[in-house]
């Protein structure tokens, strides 16, 4: 239900006062924990609720609060029948499935008590469960939101689930199915829209880009980069996830073949805390490995590097949340080819940082490094150039013109 009418005419560009919403988002995740998935429900949730809507995350037992939480947002948590499951980091666990159960239960009670306008779920589970609230209150004629960050089977099989092919079948199924359970669907990548709106009669899914989420503070403590022994030597800064699917073992490539070019620098990772990093003995000796990193030290670590990287492969199809924090800090950043970092980048900058295998990575990274210092600052104006495109508060109206459009068709 909206807090205020909807608009009477179609064209977004025609409101006047756009319409106030009260908006129910299924996160089945312990939001909030603080990585790229939190991020982007968080940013969507207050960039919302900075334009005046109201905002209830239903989400599983465990996980915080956030600082920043808007005033319009309130967090709702299933019971805590799995006192055992503190999982936070990334990733499938079979325990989910109940842990899905008690929060379609959770949503359909705030559903019927609050009369929300929208469902936004988050990820396939979200949105499957969004689609069974939907159905389950039919005559509310409710508008389910699908926001998919990332493709459901691939994400798993990265983690070392659905090695049975008989499986993954049955799993590559059901993704397609709920591609097309929302009224509309939005992605957090081109390479992910072409593979839903491949699944979709509509063909209708939209890119909802990500934005920067850090802020900076002047003068980062000194002995943040603990173990640094090469201290005068340049930085490559990797943060994020230490899961599969990130990338780190090709980073190890490109740091194994720079060490044997006499590539001069020190390599930095930092992250998730949560999964233990098993480093090659032949690279150890060129790199520091900070976990935890807390994300409210991020932006310290980022104004010491010199280059950041992300190597995580273009065939994931996830957005790219890191790459856009990287470009605010105004890091150059070399990376492998994919449709998130040719999207993010621009043709300019692409044609700068993205490298096609190990050996181009590392080429293009020792240019970086020896780049004098009137064309790095020249390149940084370009970097801020082009992430100050992108915004949370861009993607907060795009969500609401949609909402608005869907809200008038039903």
């Amino acid at each position: 239900m909206a807090i205020k009418n909807g608009p009477t005419n179609s064209d977004n560009s025609q409101r006047a006062t756009p319409p106030k919403f009260l908006i129910v988002m299924i996160a089945p995740t312990p939001f909030y924990s603080g990585r790229g998935t939190h991020m982007r429900i968080l940013h969507e949730a207050n960039a919302l609720a900075e334009r005046g809507h109201r905002i209830i995350i239903v989400t599983y037992h465990n996980g915080t609060t956030p600082d920043n939480l808007h005033p319009n947002i309130s967090i709702r948590r299933i019971i805590r029948f799995l006192f055992w499951y503190t999982q936070i980091a990334p990733g499938p666990n079979w325990q989910k499935i109940f842990l899905d159960m008690l929060l379609c239960i959770k949503t359909l009670r705030i559903s019927k008590k609050e009369k929300p306008a929208i469902l936004h779920g988050h990820l396939h589970e979200g949105i499957l469960i969004g689609w069974v609230v939907k159905k389950l209150l039919f005559f509310r004629k409710l508008i389910l939101v699908g926001d998919f960050h990332g493709p459901l089977v691939e994400e798993m099989r990265s983690h070392g689930y659905l090695r049975i092919g008989l499986i993954q079948k049955i799993f590559n199924f059901i993704e397609k199915i709920i591609h097309r359970m929302p009224n509309q669907v939005f992605v957090s990548s081109p390479g992910l829209k072409q593979k839903i709106n491949g699944d979709r009669k509509e063909n209708d899914a939209f890119v909802l880009t990500d934005a920067p989420t850090l802020t900076y503070k002047s003068n980062p403590p000194a002995n943040l980069v603990h173990n640094r022994h090469e201290s005068d030597l340049p930085s490559v800064v990797y943060t994020g996830g230490f899961t599969p699917d990130k990338g780190l073992e090709q980073l190890f490539e490109v740091i194994a073949y720079s060490i044997k070019n006499g590539l001069l620098c020190h390599w930095i990772i930092a992250g998730d805390p949560l999964k233990q990093l098993i480093v090659p003995e032949e690279i150890k000796t060129a790199l520091t490995v900070i976990s935890p990193l807390g994300y409210e030290r991020l932006s310290e670590l980022l104004q010491r590097a010199d280059v950041a990287c992300d190597p995580k492969r273009g065939n994931i199809l996830q957005g790219s949340g890191k790459l856009l924090n990287y470009m605010y800090a105004g890091l150059p950043t070399v990376c492998f080819d994919g449709p998130a970092q040719r999207f993010y980048l621009g043709d300019e900058l692409a044609a700068i940082f993205i490298a096609r295998d190990t050996e181009d990575f590392y080429h293009i990274l020792k240019t970086l490094l020896a780049m004098p210092a009137d064309e790095k600052r020249k390149l940084k104006a370009k970097i801020l150039k082009r992430v100050n495109e992108f915004s949370w508060a861009q993607s907060a109206r795009m969500l609401e013109n949609h909402y608005a459009e869907q809200l008038e068709l039903k």
